[in-house]
Order: C-alpha cells, then structure tokens, then sequence
C-alpha cells in the first residue's frame, strides 16, 4: 500500500492523516479527529486545519503578534444576543455616524503594536492569510517532502476569509467605542452608478478630506490613494489603471462599462456556485488555481483603481495585498463585497447557493477577537449572515437591469455563413505547444460538446497558464469578435467576462501549470443566438501594460454546481 502523511495546523491539534491503499477501496483515517472518509485515488484531500501563529514566515513582515494563551478546541460561539446592525452606505452616513466612526478609528491606531488587535496587526493579518505566511508540511512514505501554501485569495476562501475578518474587525472597534454593541460598518456602495447625489461611485465623503471638520486629521483618509481617486471622479470598474480626465461624456460610458461589468460578473457569467466562489482548494491541494467572478473583477478592480501607482512602492496601499488593510477604505470595500455575496444568492435564474463540500465547510481559520483572544471559526458558521447579527442597508442594484444583454446590441454582426467561415479561418490553440500573447489581443477557436447537457453550465476553460504575475492582468473577454481591440466597449453584447487576475508583486509566484480561466457559455451563446455552431470563437484583450502570457489546452466542459 502507499502511506502519505500531512502534517499541519496548530500546536493544539496538529492533523496526521494516514492514507491506506488496499486494491479497490482506500479508507482515510484521521488521526485525533475520529474521523473516517472514503479515499479516491493516492489521497484524498482534507480541509485546513486552523494554521499556527507561532509558525509565521513571510520575508514582508506579514505574520500577525504570536499568541501565548491557550486555543481553545471548540469553535467560536457567535453571541445571538447583540442587537441586529444594518450596515450602512458610506456615501449617505450623517454627520453623527462619521464622527462615530472617526472616533472608533483613531482609537484603533492608538493602540499599540504589542496589542494584537492593533491597526498595523489587523493589516498583517490580511497580509498573511493573503501571502502564503502560514505553510502546511506534506510527508511522504518515500521520505519526500513539499509545502503547501495557504492562501485566500483566487480560490473558494476568499469569501468566507473576509466575512470573518470584517466581523472582527467590527467588533473590536465597537469593543473600543466602549462596548457600543450597535455600532457596524458601513460599506462603499461602488457599484451603484445613480448620477443622483449624493454619489455612490466615487470616494465617500468621510474618506476622501484629509482633514475632520476643519479641526483634526482624518482618520479614515490614506495619502497613499491614487489621483483617479479625487473627486469628481467616478470608479472605473473595467480598466482600473486607466485614469482619463472625466468629461461628463465619458463619466456617461464610465456608468454604462460599471453596470454591464457588474451585470456580466454577477449574473451571466456566474450562474453557479463553482464559478462565483472559484476554485477548490484544499489541504493537499495547489493554490490560486482560480479566483470566482466577483473576487477576480470588480473586487480587485477596485483595489488598484483605489491604490496610488506613483507611491515609494507603487500601488499601495489598496493596490498591494501587504498594506491594503492599512486604508480604512480597504473594510468600507470588502463590506460591499459581503453585501453583493448575499446579492447573488438572491437573484433569479441559475443554480445560485453556497458551496456544500465538507472540504470547504470544515476548513478553519485563527482571529484575534474584541477581547484579544484568539478563537478558531469554520467556514460553514460563515454562511447564515445571521449568525453574525447585521445586515445590509437597502440599496438599489440598478445593474440588475442597466446592465443587462438586453440593453446592450451586437458589435460584431454576423451571418450563418460568416461565422461559419469565421470558425474555418480562426486556428485553435496548440494542445503540446504554448502560444504566446504578449500583445493587445488574440483569437482562438474551440470545438464545442458533440452533445449539449441539459441543467448543466457550459464553461470555456483555459489550463496550463503561465503569466507573468507581476502586476495587474486586465483581460475583456469577446465571443465571435476577431477584431476587438482594447478600445472596443464591453456595452457591446459580445463581451463574456474578464479572466486574469490582481496579482500581488511581492508574493511568492502562483503555480502557473494549476492555474485555470473559466467563462460561462451558456447563457451568452443564447443570447447571441449562437449555441447551434460546433465551434466558438473566443478573443482575449489585454487592457493596460501588456503582458507575456503563455496559454493552451481551451476546452469546452460541463459544470454542474
């Protein structure tokens, strides 16, 4: 038989788990736990265990203060006693709030950096469950050993990680305020695009002066911000690195791209769960394998258009994983991304739910509390925001509609011969060979299933990347489009998604081999009124610095969750 070891997590509960091979039938025990799975293949992956403060290695000086106290083994007991707080919209916060919030903030920074829930800690959190800190040892019976990453971001973590970490963050300021069990933050309501004031798309009032009612030094405002970010200027959620000067014409465009690119991600481009979360990632399992629809753009967009490009390291700090947490924005922005978590549960059509693997429910996570304790939680407390007693005021989600296929027309109109010829001329990517795309754009044919699959999602799926990863890879997406080009608008109906990813410069490098891009068909080949041609034809833009990216083996797959 074949014996494999893992071997990680705390001090208090180090996992061993022992995988034994025996003919048809493996049976995973796992020691300590009690617990007893089915093996398939050489071994079955496992959930996270909760990872060990006091084994911190980052070379950026990520890991949060070490812990001496003792963890407890039972979960976090979430208090169903607090009163239920609705989250409000930064950008319609009345004068009391802010001074609240104000106050709560320079109470937070005053602490200092012994204290395990101070400011720069609550960023070398962030920093280290987002730059592969916490390492998980893999042994096996040969005597050979590899290191897992843990890492949140680009896979099916990313989401619960952050709800836990605002929750947190949350209570410890409200801990600060003196016990004021009502208090909640509020969230940046990016995505509305309403031209009526006050403005949800730009920087909210409350962070954008430096300066408090003419008196005191802000303490939700960051220097390190871009000039995209003063006002007037409206978000720009589908080329963050672009930072034109804003005429009301193209403030008019900037409002049309943001509610089609929300439209895109959220709805028709992520109709089940698997492509809304991202990929699996589990203990055994390669990380930042893919990023879900709403953790890739408009979350990340948002952090570059946010962070300054001409600061000492450029970027930050919104813009650089390693010191987003240290702009007050940085929580306002995450909460919207919590509050559109809940948005795409609600909305119609799809296969719309929370992931059920127990690999992804069991998976654990450290928190330093209000109280400076340190406490397990487990992905599956995540998923009832009830738990956490809060809610979210309610906003409009204009996009919905605004942005929607039927607001937008063909750019590329085609004939049945056309594209037949179009599919004819248009070469597929090499399956032994890397093609290389370092330019604007290029364009690529895939055979689609010979036979279609009821209730099930048709996915494009690109393996094998390797990228650069060096700075921020903005893609648009097109199907049956050869000649678009980076200024070719994503209003036009044509327009499918955006793969690529935010990555971090400082971060050790993502496995490129793991790495994967997948985009939704189904529901756009319909809209087209091409889902009856034996090939699509797909054409990637880069946006932005171009980029050395090397990709092949497309193909066109079924999901069914």
């Amino acid at each position: 038989g074949s014996l494999v070891l893992f071997q990680g997590g705390n001090n208090q509960s180090n996992l061993t788990a022992v995988c034994i091979a025996h003919k048809n039938m493996m049976m995973l025990v796992v020691i300590m736990s009690l617990a007893v799975f089915a093996c398939k293949g050489l071994v079955e992956a496992l959930p996270f265990p909760a990872p060990n403060f006091n084994n911190c290695n980052n070379s950026q000086g990520c890991c949060p203060a070490p812990y001496n106290g003792t963890i407890s083994e039972k979960l976090y007991v979430f208090d169903r006693k607090l009163p239920m707080r609705t989250r409000p919209a930064a950008h319609l916060l009345d004068d009391a709030y802010i001074a609240k919030y104000q106050r709560a903030y320079r109470l937070l920074k005053a602490l200092p950096d012994s204290d395990p829930r101070s400011w720069k800690n609550q960023a070398k959190l962030h920093c280290a469950y987002c730059d592969a800190a916490f390492n998980f040892d893999v042994l096996t019976s040969s005597g050979r050993s590899s290191t897992m990453r843990f890492e949140v971001h680009y896979g099916w973590m990313f989401l619960p990680w952050h709800r836990f970490f605002l929750y947190f963050h949350e209570r410890i300021l409200a801990k600060l305020l003196g016990d004021d069990d009502t208090f909640a933050l509020p969230f940046w309501n990016w995505d509305n695009q309403s031209p009526e004031p006050p403005l949800a798309n730009v920087i909210p009032l409350a962070f954008g002066n430096p300066m408090y009612d003419n008196k005191f030094q802000s303490s939700l405002y960051d220097e390190r911000r871009s000039r995209c970010t003063k006002w007037p200027n409206l978000i720009d959620l589908q080329d963050a690195l672009e930072c034109a000067n804003q005429t009301l014409e193209l403030q008019t465009s900037l409002r049309q791209w943001n509610n089609r690119l929300m439209y895109t991600q959220l709805v028709t481009a992520a109709p089940i769960s698997r492509l809304f979360f991202g990929e699996s990632y589990k203990l055994g399992s390669a990380p930042g394998r893919g990023g879900g629809t709403l953790g890739v753009t408009p979350h990340g967009a948002v952090h570059v258009w946010t962070g300054d490009p001409n600061a000492t390291i450029p970027s930050s700090d919104m813009g650089i994983l390693q010191y987003a947490g240290l702009d007050p924005i940085f929580y306002a922005h995450h909460g919207n991304i919590d509050r559109l978590w809940e948005v795409w549960k609600s909305l119609p059509g799809g296969n719309r739910k929370d992931l059920s693997q127990a690999d992804y429910l069991n998976t654990q996570f450290l928190f330093y509390d209000e109280n400076a304790a340190l406490v397990k939680v487990q992905i599956s407390q995540a998923l009832n925001i009830n738990n956490f007693r809060y809610n979210y005021e309610d906003v409009p989600n204009s996009w919905i509609h605004e942005g929607s296929d039927a607001a937008s027309a063909p750019c590329f109109p085609a004939s049945t011969s056309e594209i037949n010829e179009m599919i004819f001329n248009t070469p597929p990517l090499s399956t032994k060979n890397f093609t290389t795309f370092a330019n604007s754009s290029i364009t690529f044919r895939v055979r689609g299933p010979l036979e279609k699959q009821l209730h099930h999602e048709e996915v494009l799926v690109i393996r094998s990347l390797k990228l650069q990863q060096t700075s921020p890879l903005i893609l648009n997406a097109f199907l049956y489009f050869p000649t678009a080009n980076p200024t070719t608008p994503i209003t036009c109906i044509e327009f499918f998604g955006k793969p690529g990813g935010f990555f971090n410069e400082f971060s050790p490098t993502l496995p490129d081999s793991k790495m994967e891009w997948r985009l939704a068909l189904g529901y756009k080949l319909q809209s087209l009124g091409m889902d009856q041609f034996s090939h699509v034809v797909v054409t990637l833009v880069q946006l932005g610095l171009p980029q050395i990216i090397q990709l092949k083996n497309a193909q066109i797959v079924y999901f069914d969750e």
